[in-house]
């Protein structure tokens, strides 16, 4: 099975409660989890060419491919069991439409849903087998 990582901001409190869902929801274990502000993380926004002082994207990682914004969030929708009638509504839609709606959401985050340092996710035993640093 391909590898798959999904990278997110640890920071912010909405991105925490969407991989809490997602671990929750991925029985087969099918996906690890780093933070954008991790080692790993500020290594793979430098391969890709991204900026690592502005952390606005999930990234998710598959072998060698690098999905950003709305396709990371389409493709990790399709691997959750349950969630392929959501996967195929949102698909309805020009990725153009999906990535200004996660690009909004993105820039005002940290406004609506606030901001942490203690990210559940690095301060659990439960999930550290699933956490790349």
């Amino acid at each position: 099975m391909t590898k798959r990582i999904i990278v997110f901001d640890d920071e912010c409190i909405l991105c925490n409660k969407a991989m809490q869902f997602i671990i929750r929801k991925d029985v087969k274990e099918r996906f690890k989890f780093a933070s954008l502000q991790s080692a790993f993380g500020k290594n793979l926004i430098f391969k890709i060419g991204g900026d690592s002082t502005n952390l606005n994207s999930i990234i998710l990682v598959e072998g060698e491919h690098y999905f950003l914004k709305s396709a990371a969030i389409l493709k990790i929708i399709k691997a959750l069991p349950g969630y392929s009638i959501l996967f195929y509504f949102l698909n309805l839609f020009p990725s153009t439409v999906l990535d200004l709606g996660y690009t909004l959401t993105a820039k005002i985050r940290y406004k609506l849903f606030g901001r942490t340092d203690n990210c559940m996710l690095y301060h659990s035993n439960d999930f550290s087998k699933r956490i790349i640093k």
